[in-house]
């Protein structure tokens, strides 16, 4: 193959390649001189402003600017467009982004010159991309070094090493979930993946709930409202969320599932998405051993660089986002990126909607040439009219077969947030090995719900029984997360070793929630009337002509303009909480000891401690006694608590490089989980969940890091889990102890500790399985996301009694697999029309799951006469007493939902793209409840997208 130049000369391509090797040869005393020049000429830096162009012109440009020669194959590099490069680079860091993904790579064949050629293919015969062999200049591997030369990570002018934005990969070469510093992930001996900033693109992902359900082993189950889910991990639910590697958020504080905050995260200001499944506790602390969440923010560019992107979809969905980035002052030290999203968006069931609006800025300053400031603030407006409840079921458990477009909500339905987050950091590098880090981020989410809801199963022979129910609420949340940490490597027994010493606090409080009564109920004193003149509704007969607390609802014909679904007028606060919240606390070092090149051993010890206070105001809800006017605080409680642990044993995982490219590791994490909220015969909280997370795998980095592929098995145990010490007294609702102490109201203590338990050791839960991920590039331009789970969790051990071996977590599935495929036909270096064609398709299937719950038995039922509504008392058979309901699994069936994407670059600015999800348009429950009464949501029907981009 010829090779010619491209820089000015009397000589031809093929004479100059001859004479500059003839030189090399002769060049070999003055070796350590030239050398020198090189490193010279490498850690010099250039000011570029090339626009998107040609690979080959924008090439020659930068050589032209350092003054080096390079020689290219004329194989069809010529062809190629390269992106936009801004910013002050060195000659090597230019040359990187230009050939990331472009199939060419390049290397220094002696001082001065370079050389362009087609990537080489590896020691397996893959095909290589990106830049490799680069000699004497490709940077430190360690700390996401590798990952960033070889073009999966921190590409695109980010000060941020482990950012996806403009690398194109599905696969990163750096992430800090699972430690404090960027690693590579065959170097972390977890179970870890990444949603990259192209998938977020081509999968169309805008939501936190979007970004989940495309990550391995996870599992979405709806939640109460069409606005909250569940994410399930290894048998456990995930609660923690961290946000550029700081200390973990918690989305469940204060003793309850998530009061006062509910993360509607909006995907636009992120780069990526970072999951560890499993135990982490050394770093996080408490908690399940489900996983980890890392989102890491956008951050401004070295160049300016602008973007639009507008979508319009199914259901009169329209979004756009504008993201604007560029070096503001101080010669490029200071720069700021800001991102505005606007979302209006309908469902496809009827009358709920939801609508956002969104701004997010951040600024960085070079304050040295070793020392990082970040600052920023994300403000984050929604007004969503809700549906709250899903679909019931018959009273037997069957389906009731409804439209997908069913929605039993109400247009005076209402969820408002308001939600801010100013964060900020601090970045300190110390020598060539050390890093010191400040991570700080405070949020405050205020937001007021009115919600109207079904509740009740049907009658399969009247078709009645669900009845209109609602309730008002007034939530706050403040919480403020601080980190430092302490990074680095030293030498030892001649080999390297990495420490991390760190500190983090979380402070939690949903202080000024507010409680209110039943918005919809009717007693015989006080009747509940829609409207003036309407009907009035209690369960007396000869009071209310309707003879049931509230409306019922026709779940087969619902007209929400049905004047007894009138907006009821607000209910009166019956209590208030001051403070209400949560603060953990925790020290931990963590080391990565080398005693062999290949042989690795990560341990650490962390100490930590979670604090507990509320104080909770009762108030007036009428005048009277005591109670002077509505409104007045009756009386106040409070409580508070505190635990402190030391991990012990020490978490330990040992990892082995088979090859440079394959690692094997083995790991135990212990599991610590508080039971505080938990109270024994003394009063005391009760001894906290123990366990082990035994975890073990093989992690293989191929195609010089563009491709991953991990395999890992793990063994969960967690045991002493809480159990009644007493029973209850059904005729006076008291709870009594074993120690014969009554407890009204079942035992409740206060709205957050009841009594009385013990820790039973015979109260297990095992949770076991294996996972598989492959992603990144298997060939130039094609690109890969496969991964399959299996799991199998249960409960085990006296307590259960009949349901010993049964999951403790059934709706999560046993197998569960996602698979996302792409071909871009430009960087696979196909020329005419399509080298601008991006054609991708995928899946996301799993197999059975249910929830248990009760229903009656058909033959049982008994309808009352005056409204219809079915019961299932107990029969006496043959002489003996037969319950009228049984235990019944409300199944999710196998499904598997098959999606895709057409992307075309009209221009080296415009780019038009179509998603289609749900093709085959699949008919399924995503989530099923654990009663006939409500819980029923189906999946999404087919839909499409179209989004238009334009980024220069």
């Amino acid at each position: 193959m010829a090779l010619t130049t491209r820089n000015s000369g009397a000589l031809s391509g093929r004479a100059r390649l001859l004479a500059m090797t003839a030189l090399a040869a002769l060049a070999v005393p003055l070796l350590g001189t030239a050398s020198a020049a090189q490193a010279e000429t490498q850690a010099a830096t250039y000011e570029f402003d090339i626009p998107a162009q040609a690979l080959s012109r924008s090439i020659n440009q930068v050589a032209s600017r350092a003054n080096v020669q390079v020689l290219y194959s004329g194989d069809g590099s010529r062809d190629l467009e390269a992106p936009a490069l801004k910013g002050r680079l060195t000659v090597d860091e230019g040359l990187a982004r230009l050939l990331a993904g472009s199939g060419y790579s390049y290397r220094y064949s002696q001082p001065g010159v370079i050389t362009l050629v087609k990537a080489p293919a590896g020691n397996d015969g893959e095909q290589v991309t990106g830049v490799v062999s680069v000699e004497g200049v490709q940077g430190s591997p360690y700390f996401g070094g590798a990952g960033r030369d070889a073009g999966v990570n921190g590409t695109n002018g980010s000060r941020d090493i482990t950012a996806t934005e403009g690398t194109g990969s599905f696969t990163s070469g750096a992430l800090t979930i699972g430690s404090k510093v960027p690693q590579a992930l065959k170097d972390v001996p977890q179970s870890i993946s990444v949603l990259t900033s192209e998938r977020l693109e081509q999968q169309n992902v805008t939501d936190f709930t979007g970004a989940m359900r495309q990550l391995p082993g996870v599992t979405l189950a709806q939640g109460a409202t069409s606005l909250e889910n569940t994410f399930y991990s290894r048998g456990f639910a995930i609660t923690s969320i961290q946000v550029d590697g700081g200390a973990p958020l918690t989305t469940s504080f204060a003793g309850s599932d998530g009061v006062g905050y509910f993360p509607q995260i909006d995907m636009s200001i992120y780069d990526h998405v970072e999951l560890l499944r499993g135990a982490a506790g050394l770093f996080n602390g408490y908690g399940d051993p489900s996983g980890t969440v890392n989102l890491v923010r956008k951050k401004p560019l070295d160049h300016s660089q602008v973007s639009i992107e507008a979508q319009a979809g199914s259901w009169q969905n329209y979004r756009i986002v504008a993201d604007a980035t560029s070096p503001l002052a101080f010669g490029g030290k200071l720069r700021g990126r800001l991102v505005m999203t606007y979302q209006d968006n309908h469902y496809f069931y009827d009358t709920a909607n939801d609508n956002k609006t969104l701004i997010y800025g951040v600024a960085e300053l070079d304050a040295s040439p070793t020392t990082l400031i970040t600052a920023g603030v994300n403000y984050t407006k929604q007004n969503s009219l809700p549906w709250s409840g899903g679909l019931p079921r018959y009273q037997t458990g069957a389906d009731l077969e409804l439209p997908r477009s069913t929605c039993l909500c109400f247009d005076w339905n209402h969820w408002r947030f308001d939600t801010t987050e100013i964060f900020g950091g601090a970045e300190q590098t110390l020598g060539d090995d050390w890093t010191a880090k400040l991570n700080l981020t405070w949020n405050r989410q205020q937001s007021t719900r009115k919600i109207g809801y079904s509740s009740g199963a049907v009658n399969p022979s009247t078709g009645a029984g669900p009845r209109l129910l609602g309730n008002y609420a007034d939530y706050a949340s403040k919480q403020f997360s601080a980190e430092g940490t302490l990074s680095g490597a030293f030498e030892l027994f001649g080999q390297r070793q990495e420490i991390t010493f760190g500190a983090n606090r979380v402070s939690s409080d949903a202080g000024g929630l507010t409680g209110y009564s039943s918005l919809i109920t009717g007693t015989a004193a006080n009747p509940y009337q829609p409207y003036p003149g309407g009907p009035l509704f209690c369960t007396n007969a000869s009071i209310c002509q309707a003879g049931v607390a509230s409306p019922p609802i026709d779940v087969f014909d619902f007209n929400q303009s049905d004047p007894n679904y009138t907006e009821p007028r607000n209910s009166v606060a019956s209590n208030y909480y001051p403070s209400y919240g949560t603060v953990q606390s925790g020290a931990y070092v963590s080391l990565k000891l080398t005693a062999f090149d290949r042989l690795h051993l990560l341990t650490g010890l962390r100490w930590g401690r979670y604090q507990y206070n509320y104080v909770s105001q009762f108030l007036c809800t009428s005048a009277g006694g005591s109670c002077q006017n509505i409104g007045d605080v009756s009386f106040t409680d409070g409580s508070s608590y505190r635990d402190d642990d030391f991990s012990w044993p020490p978490p330990l995982n040992l990892s082995f490089d088979v090859t440079k490219q394959l690692s094997a590791y083995v790991g135990y994490t212990d599991i610590y989980v508080s039971q505080s909220t938990y109270l024994n015969i003394d009063e005391a909280p009760i001894a906290p969940i123990t366990g082990s997370n035994w975890e073990a795998g093989l992690k293989w980095a191929a195609r010089n890091g563009r491709l991953n592929v991990s395999l890992s098995a793990y063994r969960i145990k967690q045991k002493g889990f809480a159990t009644a010490d007493g029973y209850t007294d059904n005729d006076t609702g008291d709870f009594v102890a074993s120690n014969g102490v009554h407890y009204p109201d079942f035992g409740t203590v206060d709205p957050v500790h009841s009594c009385c338990y013990k820790s039973d050791p015979n109260h297990t839960l095992k949770s076991k399985g294996f996972d598989i991920d492959i992603t990144g590039e298997i060939l130039p331009g094609w690109q890969v996301s496969a991964n399959y789970t299996y799991n199998e969790n249960e409960q085990a051990g006296s307590y259960f009694d009949s349901s010993e071996g049964e999951p403790l977590v059934s709706i999560q599935p046993k197998h569960l697999y996602k698979l996302w495929i792409s071909y871009d036909f430009g960087v696979a270096i196909h020329g005419g029309a399509l080298s601008g064609l991006t054609l991708s398709g995928g899946v996301n299937g799993q197999s059975s799951a249910y929830r248990q719950g009760t229903v009656c038995k058909e033959d049982f039922i008994v309808t009352n006469a005056t409204t219809g509504v079915a019961s299932c008392p107990s029969k006496v058979v043959d002489g003996e007493n037969v319950p009228g309901s049984y235990r019944y699994s409300f199944t999710v069936p196998a499904y598997a939902v098959v999606s895709g994407r057409i992307d075309y670059r009209i221009s080296k600015i415009w780019s038009l793209a179509v998603n289609i999800e749900n093709i085959f348009d699949k008919t399924y429950y995503q989530t099923v409840g654990s009663a006939p009464t409500n819980g029923n949501w189906y999946g999404a029907p087919r839909s499409y997208t179209a989004t238009l981009r334009a980024k220069w």
